[in-house]
């Protein structure tokens, strides 16, 4: 079985949705080839679930050319399995130690819903599935600001009995604490494009870098602090955040591009952390407050036509 496509990049949105909606989705203004990319197909074998981690499991990977064209060859035993195309947008950053190659990162510009592989026909699999992408950029008033942030663990707290859950929006990611019992669990939280076949999803609030304080040994504080249990749902907790924002940015899809939220996905090729104000703290026997800068996380939207390949 085969998959042919081509990656394009959406340079004027307003002249691609007028093309789009003139010629019944197949448009001829408004963009360009694509570049270099790299892209994989993700499948559901052999659970019948997709991972949704980075990079994908199960998947094929190639890189799209120069002009944004990429293939991929499936085995026909995988004909009762499901699949689905994901682009990246590759950039790279120094490597950790001297001598050691660039790390390369990547950002999902562009998510298919998911596809059965026996549902292409063979007219499909001779064809190049044009993609077409645009890269937009969030208003910052459609961000996580740091009250709404706030809000969300004023909630979490009371459900999972902690004592206390401070989180603090950062020019990088966001800082985190919970204490209970004593015990105290640091973390950062990172937030991302996701990778979900869940097209509505379209964030994910990571926690990482979690260090754990016992006040004692194991077996005593283990009765008042399970920690895997806190780490747990933190992250449930920072997925409701997730849900919220990816619905903003499906609204804002809609009202920016009439006539392509039926048949357009949604993905987050950037995460900003937009600084939108300052926090002037007294500190006893100093004159002048400090001043603390206040961060908003904004994540860009990326747009892509159409949503469903096969």
């Amino acid at each position: 079985m085969k998959i042919k496509g081509k990656l394009h990049r959406v340079t004027s949105l307003s002249s691609f949705v007028a093309s789009f909606l003139k010629t019944g989705g197949n448009p001829t203004e408004g963009f360009t080839n694509w570049g270099k990319a790299r892209v994989h197909l993700v499948t559901d074998f052999p659970s019948r679930k997709f991972g949704g981690g980075f990079p994908p499991s199960m998947s094929l990977k190639t890189d799209a050319n120069s002009q944004g064209e990429f293939s991929f060859t499936v085995n026909d035993a995988m004909a009762e399995f499901r699949g689905q195309v994901i682009a990246f947008q590759t950039t790279t950053i120094p490597g950790p130690l001297p001598g050691m190659p660039p790390i390369p990162i990547l950002d999902p510009v562009y998510r298919s819903a998911p596809f059965k592989f026996s549902a292409m026909s063979a007219q499909e699999q001779n064809t190049v599935r044009k993609i077409f992408i645009f890269q937009a950029t969030t208003p910052t008033e459609s961000g996580i600001s740091q009250q709404e942030l706030d809000g969300e663990l004023a909630t979490l707290r009371s459900s999972l009995k902690l004592d206390k859950l401070r989180a603090t929006i950062l020019s990088n990611r966001v800082s985190a604490s919970a204490e209970k019992s004593g015990g105290k669990l640091d973390f950062s939280a990172f937030v991302r494009g996701s990778i979900s076949d869940d097209l509505g999803r379209v964030i994910e609030v990571k926690a990482g870098e979690i260090n754990i304080d016992l006040p004692g040994p194991d077996f005593i504080v283990g009765l008042c602090v399970d920690e895997d249990a806190i780490e747990d749902q933190i992250r449930a907790g920072l997925s409701n955040l997730s849900k919220k924002i990816s619905q903003q940015l499906l609204v804002e899809l809609e009202k920016n591009a009439p006539g392509l939220g039926a048949v357009a996905s949604v993905s987050v090729w950037r995460t900003r952390f937009v600084q939108t104000g300052t926090n002037k703290i007294k500190i006893p026997g100093i004159a002048k407050p400090l001043e603390v800068p206040i961060f908003t996380v904004v994540p860009d939207a990326a747009i892509g036509v159409p949503k469903k390949l096969f």
